[in-house]
């Protein structure tokens, strides 16, 4: 069966492996499930082949060599099973092969000079970590929590948790809106590229949320939460804080959560959502439940919305391949999300007009 792409993701936890297996059966070769289908404006049809890993095998080399061997084989299948032309390295499997997919591996994962990278094995597919897209919806979810908060017009705090290249555009974005450098208090370890983003601005940086200064909670209204490292998580504890009986929003794009929901519900006044979905107002049909890998009707993650729309783009304008290569598509860049931007509101992309959190709609939470 032809497909226009596939989005090559590892599991999500336990529960998504069941149901996968309930749906799909037992993996093959160990290493991947079947593929899941799915359809846009009946013209574009998708896959989702999830590997038989999980985020936390990602964290060991041990892990990471299992999981390039898995995706090394689900990518084998892909191309000459599905004879797809874009592939998305989604959630773990985005850092497998380097930041720019330039690592040279062998065929069961390990590291070799002599080997190969993603694209000298196959030179005619457009690879994709999809982070553009997630990074267009981000964006569109801040602007509504920046009016939600209140924070300009009361001139409200807010706090970005996690550097990584979320975090970073975040703060880039915040910064583009003319934010005072009091309104922006950064959470993170890693500061390598802070300076070069604030420059000569005095914006706070500090290690955890419980090590802001007293005199500050009481402006906080939102939270960008960009991680879900396990030091990094956001708990009732970290919320209570930060609040001092004002209301809380937080938009979480961390997957797996980075504002586990045991630790929401401790909470009172709190507004969280899900961060870095997509809203396909019409056209989107699943072949298959989406609530197997976290999704509900007319939504997509935004690095799977990002992959549906690139096909979507190459199969109007089919000789436009080669100019497409010349974006980078594995580091948020203004150039290719403002690109990508332009293909969501070609394609009718947006943000949910009801936000999810933990997977339900806000309303019937």
């Amino acid at each position: 069966m032809k497909n226009e792409f596939v989005l090559l993701s590892n599991l999500l936890d336990y529960k998504t492996k069941s149901e996968i297996i309930i749906s799909q059966g037992n993996s093959i070769k160990e290493a991947y499930f079947k593929p899941l289908f799915f359809e846009y404006t009946q013209e574009i049809t998708g896959s989702l082949v999830s590997l038989e890993t999980f985020p936390e095998d990602c964290m060991s080399k041990t892990g990471i060599i299992k999981a390039r061997k898995q995706f090394l084989q689900a990518l084998k299948y892909s191309v000459e099973s599905l004879d797809v032309k874009i592939v998305l390295l989604a959630a773990s499997t985005k850092r497998l092969f380097g930041k720019n997919i330039e690592l040279k591996v062998d065929w069961d994962g390990n590291l070799d000079n002599s080997g190969f990278t993603l694209n000298e094995l196959y030179t005619e597919i457009l690879f994709t970590n999809g982070d553009n897209g997630t990074a267009a919806i981000l964006n569109m979810e801040i602007d509504s929590i920046l009016h939600k908060a209140e924070t300009i017009s009361n001139n409200n705090s807010i706090i970005i948790n996690g550097l990584g290249l979320l975090g970073l555009d975040s703060l880039e974005y915040l910064l583009d809106k003319n934010l005072n450098d009091n309104q922006i208090l950064v959470i993170s370890n890693h500061t390598k590229d802070l300076k070069q983003i604030v420059q000569n601005r005095q914006i706070s940086v500090y290690p955890n949320i419980t090590d802001i200064e007293i005199d500050k909670i009481n402006q906080i209204s939102s939270i960008i939460n960009c991680t879900h490292n396990p030091i990094s998580l956001i708990t009732a504890e970290s919320i209570d804080y930060i609040q001092n009986e004002q209301t809380i929003y937080v938009v979480d794009v961390a997957v797996p959560y980075g504002f586990p929901e045991d630790e929401f519900i401790k909470c009172e006044n709190v507004h969280r959502q899900d961060g870095g979905n997509a809203y396909i107002e019409k056209g989107l049909e699943f072949w298959f439940n989406p609530e197997i890998c976290g999704l509900t009707d007319n939504v997509l993650y935004g690095c799977f919305a990002e992959t549906m729309c690139l096909a979507a783009y190459l199969k109007d304008h089919p000789n436009e391949m080669e100019t497409i290569r010349e974006y980078d598509f594995f580091n948020v860049n203004k150039k290719t999300k403002e690109f990508v931007k332009g293909l969501f509101k070609t394609y009718g992309i947006g943000i949910a007009p009801v936000p999810l959190s933990y997977m339900k709609p806000i309303s019937k939470s």
